[in-house]
């Protein structure tokens, strides 16, 4: 018996390529909603330094 013409081998192929398309979609947004927040920290941290930075140059 060919192992390729069983059906459910075929099946559980492609719940698998599925299920690892699903995988690199959640990492990939995982990644962005990562970078994002990162984003807003560091804009967060440069809207406080910079009135500081603005005073020291004025001296």
């Amino acid at each position: 018996m060919n192992i390729y013409e069983d059906g459910r081998l075929e099946q559980k192929f492609e719940k698998l390529t599925d299920l690892m398309g699903e995988l690199v979609l959640d990492i990939l947004l995982d990644s962005l909603r990562k970078v994002v927040r990162e984003n807003q920290v560091f804009q967060e941290w440069a809207e406080v330094k910079m009135p500081v930075e603005q005073k020291n140059d004025a001296i």
